[in-house]
């Protein structure tokens, strides 16, 4: 019952990222013959930052294998996830009008109970929005005389949903502290931006969460990164718990 109403309480965020993800990457899908065809009377010039860019795209473009991994994996399906991560994980109690909230507390259950069952929902509503569209990538390819692995797209999956679960359950805390729907969206999207821009200035690679997010280890033949998967488990359940123990505390 709990998690029914939790589930619901999200139910057009989650719907729209369950329409927006499978069809972006069907898009993507039935798009790699036209970019096969550029990448093949086109040569980048590489005398710069953008044109290297474009050059590396081009050469994992040779591939199905590469181009799917750098355009959906990499990109738009990372971006994506982390949008509607941060989007599912905000709201909550907190951000509910004053006669809704109190009639919510009111009900035979702890804020403890009510708080668990919205954070089992929208990471199983995250874990739809990771694994489906990677299922939309091995159903569609043939339409294009490819094939994608089920196994690698599943693989890759789990490492998006691990690292998107991170970004739901920082939306989620900060939910806790701010009753303003689109301040947690807003924080969450400027971590994810920090990250990406310590990974550039760093350089980490085995535990950096954008790169499990994108797979990178993976498509490189270095194995699952078990090490980051697991410190994300850890990470998105403190957070979560930190969120919970929070608002329990609040005065209302």
């Amino acid at each position: 019952m709990l998690f029914q109403h939790a589930f619901l309480e999200t139910r057009w965020r989650f719907l729209i990222g369950l329409v927006v993800l499978p069809v972006s990457a069907a898009f993507v899908v039935l798009s790699y013959p036209q970019v096969m065809a550029l990448s093949q009377s086109v040569t980048p010039a590489t005398g710069t930052a953008i044109g290297r860019e474009i050059a590396e795209s081009m050469e994992l473009a040779k591939t199905y294998d590469g181009y799917f991994w750098s355009q959906w994996f990499r990109q738009n399906g990372a971006q994506l996830g982390g949008l509607f991560a941060a989007i599912i994980g905000t709201g909550g109690l907190l951000s509910q009008a004053a006669s809704a909230r109190l009639f919510t507390l009111s009900l035979p259950v702890s804020r403890e109970r009510l708080l668990a069952a919205r954070a089992a929902a929208g990471l199983s509503q995250m874990l739809a929005l990771t694994v489906v569209p990677a299922l939309v990538i091995v159903l569609v390819s043939p339409l294009v005389s490819r094939s994608f692995p089920l196994l690698d797209a599943l693989v890759y999956a789990i490492g998006a949903f691990a690292g998107c679960a991170v970004l739901f359950s920082l939306a989620f805390f900060l939910s806790s502290m701010f009753g303003n729907v689109w301040t947690p969206v807003v924080l969450t999207m400027c971590a994810g931006a920090v990250l990406a821009a310590l990974d550039q200035i760093t350089g980490a690679d085995r535990f950096s969460l954008l790169q499990m997010i994108h797979g990178e280890s993976y498509f490189h033949g270095l194995g699952v990164p078990w090490p980051m998967l697991l410190l994300s488990m850890l990470v998105s359940s403190a957070l979560v718990y930190a969120g919970i123990r929070h608002f329990a505390r609040q005065d209302f």
